[in-house]
């Protein structure tokens, strides 16, 4: 489905015209109402949204006119003024799997956005981080109905929000090694300044990156807490035009473009040049894989343990639709930026297939969890078994059922034994507890709920290929 702040099916209580998304025979509307309904169309009438729509900027759109459509849209979601048709994007991405790469752009994207709206007249009065989503490794605005007529050219007040939803959290992943999926998952607002400035001394508040979009307004914020007559709720008329705004919409932009590229690396990001495999092993590993998707071509995959990509790319020149996944986030940053570059449809997102994204936000329905969301009809789980048996403690059967329910058709999976350099280096300061981890305990596991299609041992390597088909039962 359409991925938006909120996603709520018809028999859901109808409260929010405006924010209320649902999908019908397979297609995704918004219900608006009326003044929402009047900014889309103001849009239109500008050519603004098909030019949006053109340059990849927002989610394509079109106003649902007088019709069949309309009459069984007003029986799925009654009350409404008017209703959009989105393209589905699928599946959807929440702050939380973002590298800072891509967290970066979809800051970026928001600033770009508001500043073209601006240009014209119109505004955004929100800007949170789940107003985007990527496609191909581009950043694309999906929340029409938080467009509105500008009010005052000189100020956006949305930009306490993005501050907290962008500038701040990369800040802090920047600077003192933050996990952005810790902090949207403990903040679905993002990060107030006076939660940010407690990682700083009072000294380090006072270093020049910080001043404008920390120090200044959490001393502000301070303020306003012990004098609230100091903070005035309404906005006076200006005559200000919108430079200042555009002057600091287009200093964010660089500061994070800076946040981005000053992003880490670490030993997993580093993996492909410094594992065990020889060029031999990894030649015959590739061939293996693109015979099989060559063969079966699957529309969809999830590459598990994707680390920076190889075969998610693989996956995508056979023609799938790529979801890969890794919990390293400087790996995933990698992958993004290969993909945003060629424009792969790979989807890369920073997920730890053992503690994956959970649901989150009102009552944990607002925005489901990653294993609600994901699902392939092939699942390339490639070097990761043994992460899953040793580091996570997983059982084999628990493995098996767990890339069962992600795995729609296919399964390709590489068992690393116990005498792989990688399994020795996990292992390497616990208890030798592993000896029933063998290829023949695998298959026999793996063989309840999978067929085994083809078994191919990696050339130069203790490893092996399966490629599995699963089970109808299942």
């Amino acid at each position: 489905m359409i991925a938006t702040e909120t996603v709520r099916r018809p028999e859901a209580s109808f409260r929010d015209p405006s924010g209320f998304v649902f999908e019908l025979g397979g297609r995704i509307f918004r219900a608006v109402d009326a003044s929402c309904l009047e900014v889309i169309r103001g849009l239109a009438d500008q050519g603004l949204l098909a030019e949006l729509i053109d340059a990849g900027r927002v989610v394509p759109t079109r106003i649902v006119e007088p019709g069949a459509d309309l009459e069984a849209l007003r029986e799925a979601a009654p009350g409404a003024a008017g209703y959009l048709e989105h393209q589905r994007i699928d599946p959807i991405s929440y702050p939380a799997e973002w590298s800072p790469a891509m967290l970066a752009d979809a800051g970026i994207a928001t600033l770009e956005l508001q500043e073209r709206l601006l240009r014209h007249g119109w505004s955004l009065k929100d800007a949170t981080a789940y107003n985007i989503q990527f496609v191909r490794g581009r950043p694309v605005f999906i929340d029409l109905a938080s467009i509105e007529r500008i009010a005052r050219p000189d100020v956006w007040p949305a930009l306490g929000q993005f501050n907290r939803m962008f500038t701040l959290p990369l800040l802090l992943q920047r600077l003192r090694g933050a996990d952005l999926r810790g902090i949207f998952l403990s903040h679905l607002d993002g990060l107030d300044p006076e939660e940010a400035r407690g990682a700083f001394s009072p000294l380090g508040l006072m270093r020049p990156g910080l001043l404008a979009d920390l120090t200044l307004p959490w001393l502000l914020g301070r303020l306003a807490r012990r004098d609230p007559a100091t903070t005035s709720t309404s906005r006076p008329a200006c005559a200000a035009g919108p430079a200042v705004q555009l002057a600091n919409l287009r200093r964010l932009r660089r500061k994070l473009r800076a946040l981005a590229d000053g992003s880490r690396r670490s030993t997993w990001s580093d993996y492909a040049d410094t594992c065990s495999y020889s060029d031999r092993a990894e030649e015959s590993k590739m061939l293996s894989i693109r015979d099989f998707l060559d063969q079966h071509r699957p529309p969809s995959v999830l590459d598990v343990g994707c680390n920076t990509g190889r075969y998610a790319l693989l996956a995508a020149d056979s023609g799938a639709r790529v979801v890969a996944i890794d919990r390293d986030a400087a790996s995933v940053d990698l992958l993004y930026r290969r993909v945003r570059a060629a424009g792969a449809d790979v989807l890369p997102l920073c997920v730890d297939l053992a503690n994956p994204t959970p649901a989150i936000g009102f009552r944990n329905r607002e925005r489901p969890a990653f294993l609600e969301r994901v699902r392939a009809d092939c699942v390339l789980a490639l070097a990761v078994i043994h992460h899953l048996h040793v580091s996570a403690n997983l059982p084999l059967d628990r493995i098996r059922d767990l890339l069962a329910d992600l795995a729609g058709r296919h399964l390709v999976l590489e068992f690393v034994p116990t005498d792989d350099g990688m399994f020795r280096r996990l292992t390497r300061f616990r208890a030798d507890l592993y000896g029933d981890f063998t290829l023949q305990r695998c298959i026999a596991s793996f063989s309840r709920r999978f067929e085994l299609l083809l078994r191919r041992p990696v050339a130069d390597s203790p490893r092996t290929l399966l490629f599995w088909k699963k089970r109808s039962s299942a």
